[in-house]
């Protein structure tokens, strides 16, 4: 479900100035294969080999998130797996992080310091744990409980309903299996981060078809920015086990806490250029902290009823609370005044429960071998309930960033309540969806495969105390149609066509719901796999239209009104290669081109125009080598072209930056200790956080320093 963000605004006497202030923090609180590869770690056959050395891409199945029960190299659609071993080589912290080193994945900012938001193929990505789609995210998952993301680009809404046309990240969740390590580790790193983790994985019986895994961690850090800092706290457990003879099942569930300073960038001056300050250059107040306890539970059983017919069910419950202050500031003029405002949230709830049953029947009795039907029925329920208040400010909303850190601080610390302006905003969405996909292998070297969904959505919203109003529109059907072609073992061409739809909740000027999201997209891919399973090439190239994208027009009664884009279009291709080139040397590599573009729309002089505040090109490399004895090192790069800030270059592009980092390592009999390096040549560089200048940019982390050492047994 789209959220309310922050727009600019026209800024006029102090009492406009609040009112717009209040708008503006309203809308920024309702934000909101199967295949083996090679040996898993214990698999030696004395069952100590227990240290994992390098990072597995290619063994793992994706038919939870694609509904299509077929190796990787076989889906008729660009996907890219992010294992758990890749994420602690890299020491990536945040989905953002994953974003830059994943080719048609895009990181658009970190609204409030809440949570990363990604963009697919340039439209806003889904979110999905265990295969079931839980909506938006409050808090940056911690990576410790997963055991690997699934980044599906393109339309989804053939296995979810309601998706956006980008694609969907996937969180798979760490189970337990007879031979899964147990581990503590001690991490330490620029800025005073520190973080203590521990996994305990066990059998409760004999037979190994029983095993629970618990997890806990907790990480401190400061920042390099001043004032700034955070803590979190994850616990974890799960249960796997084998039922009878073809009946599985688990249960995974957890606790973490978030706390974090709430920082929302620097505003820019009016064309665009930065405010000339150091990167550590912060506004607003030590004293905000957003915490976001997280809740979630999910499970499952998958039963293997014939050789024919295999039956899976699976329930997710997830729950967030955001409270907390949080200070920015906007409107900076060139003589450096700028203004201030306060969002206490009060409350930020969000609740998200999903079931899916699917079942497949393979065809090789009919004489269609390699075919299979799949059925499927999901329901997801999700809720958000904000609100919050406005606090005055009795010194001022007015500060200038050239009197210094220290006295924009003094200034949010004036605040005083009950506050000016009280909000809340409620949503609801429920969906029940109704889904077939159909794959056959019509000859050896040519499968087919077509799907379609039928979802009936019940959207609705409440302001204030006002009465609920109803956004759901009428049923939607989606189709998925795919060729693949595989002229030799490994090799597979494919097409396919594929359609999406994604109800709103924002208004227009007269107090009308926009229209629904819609899109379809055409792609044609290539996917190679080796012999032996360790190399996975990919290309695409696709062509995604979206009709009715919400853009900001104007604020009416400190409410944001919007206004559809006729239709955008973003073509583009991505390159990908994962996997082990020779052995030891290991490698993630990815190249995007995008090119989005407006097409229609009822202005005519933004048709043709290329949409702003997205790059149009980014690459990434991730290489490693393990040298005999058990030393490896690592390094890569991290590329993102310029960004175009306003549609007619009215401001200033944000600049292109390379990104490179490097890590080194050891291991010795149980321990492995290990050394990374981000952003090594210390480059300055900005993100952007609501696709508006008004509000400003986030300046990029400096070079940062990790070393961390981990004992398995």
């Amino acid at each position: 479900m789209n959220g309310l963000c922050r727009n600019g605004y026209r800024v006029g006497s102090r009492r406009t100035r609040l009112r717009l202030a209040a708008g503006a923090l309203a809308m920024q609180a309702a934000l909101a294969a199967t295949g083996a590869y090679a040996q898993e770690a214990g698999e030696s056959g004395e069952g100590d080999a227990i240290v994992v050395s390098g990072y597995r891409y290619l063994a793992e199945d994706t038919s939870g998130t694609t509904g299509l029960p077929v190796p990787i190299e076989k889906v008729p659609q660009s996907i890219s797996l992010v294992s758990e071993d890749f994420m602690d080589a890299t020491d990536v912290r945040s989905l953002g992080d994953v974003a830059q080193y994943t080719p048609g994945a895009l990181f658009d900012g970190n609204p409030g310091g809440t949570a990363s938001i990604v963009k697919l193929r340039g439209f806003a990505a889904g979110n999905a744990i265990d295969g079931l789609n839980v909506g938006a995210l409050d808090y940056e998952p911690d990576f410790a409980t997963l055991e690997r993301l699934e980044i599906v680009k393109g339309p989804t809404s053939v296995v979810y309903g309601a998706a956006n046309p980008g694609g969907i990240i996937n969180q798979v969740t760490k189970g337990a299996k007879a031979n899964t390590p147990s581990h503590i580790e001690l991490l330490g790193g620029s800025w005073d981060r520190w973080r203590l983790e521990g996994q305990v994985a066990a059998s409760l019986n004999a037979a190994g078809t029983v095993n629970v895994i618990a997890i806990a961690a907790h990480e401190e850090a400061g920042s390099f920015m001043q004032r700034v800092d955070s803590a979190k706290t994850v616990l974890y457990a799960g249960i796997d086990a084998e039922l009878t003879p073809g009946l599985t099942g688990y249960i995974h569930g957890g606790y973490e806490r978030y706390r974090r300073t709430s920082f929302d960038g620097i505003p820019t001056f009016p064309d665009g250029s930065p405010a000339p300050v150091g990167r550590s250059f912060f506004i607003g107040s030590g004293d905000f902290d957003l915490v976001t306890p997280v809740v979630r539970v999910n499970g499952g059983l998958d039963w293997e009823a014939s050789e024919a017919l295999s039956v899976s069910l699976k329930l997710n419950y997830l729950r967030s609370n955001t409270t907390g202050e949080s200070g920015f500031g906007f409107g900076l003029e060139d003589n450096g005044d700028f203004f201030l405002a306060i969002n206490n949230i009060t409350k930020s709830v969000t609740k998200a429960f999903s079931a899916g049953l699917s079942a497949v029947y393979k065809l090789d009795d009919l004489g269609l071998a390699d075919s299979f039907v799949t059925v499927a029925a999901n329901y997801q329920h999700y809720d958000t309930k904000q609100a919050g208040t406005i606090p005055d400010m009795p010194e001022g909303d007015v500060a200038n960033i050239f009197d210094g850190v220290d006295a924009i601080e003094a200034l949010f610390n004036t605040r005083t309540y009950p506050g000016i302006f009280d909000y809340s905003l409620n949503r609801g969405l429920r969906y029940f969806t109704l889904s077939t996909q159909a794959n056959i292998k019509v000859a050896e070297p040519l499968t087919l495969l077509g799907g379609i969904s039928w979802a009936k959505p019940d959207v609705s919203k409440q302001s204030g105390a006002a009465p609920w109003e109803d956004f759901s529109g009428n049923s939607q059907t989606s189709l998925r149609l795919a060729a693949t072609l595989e002229p030799v073992q490994g090799l597979n061409f494919y097409l396919s066509y594929s359609e999406s739809f994604q109800p709103q909740l924002f208004i227009d000027a007269v107090g009308d719901v926009l229209p629904p999201l819609t899109g379809e997209q055409y792609e044609a891919g290539v996917k190679y796999v080796s012999p032996d399973r360790r190399l996975l090439l990919t290309a695409a190239v696709f062509d995604v239209r979206q009709a009715n994208q919400a853009r900001y027009d104007q604020t009416i009664d400190l409410i944001d009104r919007y206004s559809p884009v006729g239709k955008v279009r973003h073509r583009g291709f991505e390159l990908q290669a994962v996997g082990e080139v020779v052995q030891g040397w290991q490698v993630n590599a990815g190249f995007a081109i995008l090119d989005p573009t407006i097409r229609e729309d009822d202005d005519p002089t933004l048709i043709g125009k290329t949409v702003a505040f997205l790059p149009k090109s980014t690459a990434s490399l991730y290489t490693s080598y393990e040298f005999g004895g058990g030393a490896f090192v690592g390094g890569g790069i991290r590329y993102v072209d310029s960004v175009k800030t306003d549609i007619d270059r009215a401001t200033r592009d944000l600049p292109s930056y390379v990104l490179a980092d490097v890590s080194a390592g050891y291991d010795f009999e149980r321990f492995r200790v290990q050394l990374n390096v981000k952003n090594l040549f210390d480059k300055h560089y900005f993100v952007n956080n609501y696709q508006t200048l008004f509000y400003g940019n986030v300046v990029g982390e400096p070079r940062s320093v990790t070393v961390s050492l981990r004992a398995n047994f």
